[in-house]
């Protein structure tokens, strides 16, 4: 799951980090030992990642006693950090700015690794991964996405693949035949339009959009996963090394957004539909019964299962059904070949590069990365495990049939976002955009794509962005 903010936020986080750093002076971390044994300090979100917050105690503390007793002489000292994706960010940059306080072990997000990377917080593991018993089975597209210029900076623990939620007796209602597999972005708009018909009190699709959310929402919801289906999806130009703040991509995603706003087929409260929490509340919202078509990662039908309930929701795997994203006429996107589009990333272990117990750090990540901890996670956090041999194990297929399986299946032709320092730059722009449409369905895409690229030009400066036919 996702969501950010300023990485950094001017006197308050001076004031903070004062008071992280006069604990760090007597904390077991300053020193890296306690009562003769390492102390290996291990940052996760305690209430973000996982489908719920007793989910990560719970894991992170099993991972942990499992770990100490391979390794007696090492204490676990857990950094559980609470909040959203925003608050769980704004503290591990605090942890970060000094040794003292920088964990050995951190869970932290894809879509920022290149913000990590370009601090020097992070410690390359390429000589731990030739000697991994696992790495060999990740697929390439989930090796690549801890792998900045030829080093590995973090491991994946879990992924998140996207598609189209839809609610089946809505369809039925509405006269629209299921299974339903869209092949162009006309046939979404045909259902959406049946649907607001029929069903006028119901939100055709759901699209969340604007800046509370933080960049990470680009990834789990609708805007960055139509912006991959269109017919120039770059965002960062391998060629040129600039970022792209107008293209025709853009521009059709905001026409998407610009669609779905006047014709009133997305008419939940701008409050809902602009809320920091809207990707946590999604598998929520889907089981009011209330929402036809959604953008939706793989976790939401883990949620529903009694054994998880995020919420508890016994009707989820009848009621709702998927299908891939489709590109936006039906061609092969240029990211992947397929005529179907979805963004890859999710969550990553990394050591910091100013741990005194490396050896430590890499055994513990080893430890989590074993298959009943890795499987654990799938089913706590709704991920997908990132190491493909365990995608059709009763223990991870079975948990939430049909979803999990599904949205295995779409890993390997899903695509990263640039992990590159300024994409939260780049992003931001881009959610003020939709944020822009969705605020004022009267706004038009020259508009909202105006605002885009002024801020991010503003923010990166001229010679640092371009705009593509």
């Amino acid at each position: 799951m996702i969501r950010k903010r300023s990485l950094r936020r001017g006197a308050m986080v001076a004031a903070v980090a004062v008071g992280l750093l006069v604990a760090a002076c007597t904390s077991p971390a300053a020193t890296g030992t306690q009562n003769g044994k390492q102390v290996l300090t291990v940052a996760y979100s305690s209430e973000y990642v996982f489908l719920t917050p007793q989910l990560a105690t719970q894991w992170w503390h099993a991972v942990g006693s499992e770990f100490e007793k391979k390794y007696p002489n090492v204490t676990v000292r857990y950094e559980p950090i609470p909040g959203g994706y925003n608050d769980f960010n704004s503290k591990l940059a605090l942890l970060y700015r000094t040794s003292a306080t920088a964990p050995d072990v951190a869970e932290l997000p894809s879509a920022l690794m290149g913000e990590w990377v370009s601090s020097g917080d992070l410690l390359a593991l390429n000589k731990y991964v030739a000697t991994s018993s696992w790495w060999s089975n990740y697929p390439e597209s989930v090796k690549a996405e801890t792998t900045i210029n030829g080093k590995v900076y973090a491991i994946n623990h879990g992924e998140n693949t996207e598609a189209l939620y839809y609610n089946v007796p809505m369809f039925k209602q509405a006269g629209i035949p299921v299974p339903w597999q869209p092949h162009n972005w006309q046939q979404i708009y045909a259902a959406a339009a049946k649907i607001h018909a029929a069903l006028p009190n119901v939100t055709a699709f759901f699209a969340a959009g604007g800046t509370a959310p933080g960049v990470g929402a680009i990834q789990y919801n609708a805007s960055g996963n139509m912006l991959q289906g269109s017919t120039n999806p770059t965002i960062y130009d391998q060629k040129t090394h600039k970022w792209v703040v107008d293209s025709s991509g853009i521009r059709e995603t905001l026409g998407f957004y610009l669609k779905l706003a006047q014709n009133g087929w997305q008419n939940p409260t701008l409050t809902e539909a602009l809320s920091p929490n809207v990707v946590a509340n999604a598998p929520g919202d889907l089981a009011k019964g209330n929402i036809a078509i959604a953008v939706g990662s793989n976790y939401y039908g883990t949620a529903w299962v009694k054994s998880v309930c995020g919420p508890c929701w016994s009707q989820g795997a009848s009621t709702m059904a998927v299908a891939k994203i489709p590109t936006i006429n039906g061609q092969a996107s240029p990211g992947n070949g397929s005529s179907y589009a979805s963004l890859l990333g999710c969550w990553d272990l990394a050591i910091g590069a100013a741990t005194q117990h490396a050896q430590a750090a890499w055994n513990f990540i080893n430890v989590a990365q074993e298959e009943g901890n890795m499987l654990s996670a799938a089913k706590g956090a709704g991920f997908v495990p990132p190491d493909d041999q365990y995608w059709s194990a009763p223990s991870y297929a079975g948990v939430a049939p049909p979803f999990t399986h599904f949205f295995a299946t779409l890993l390997p032709y899903s695509r990263l976002a640039p992990e590159l320092s300024q994409y939260s730059v780049w992003g931001t722009g881009f959610e003020q955009a939709t944020g822009a449409i969705m605020s004022n369905p009267n706004t038009t895409v020259q508009a909202a794509a105006t605002i885009m690229k002024n801020y991010i030009t503003g923010q990166m400066g001229a010679s640092q962005v371009e705009s593509l036919p």
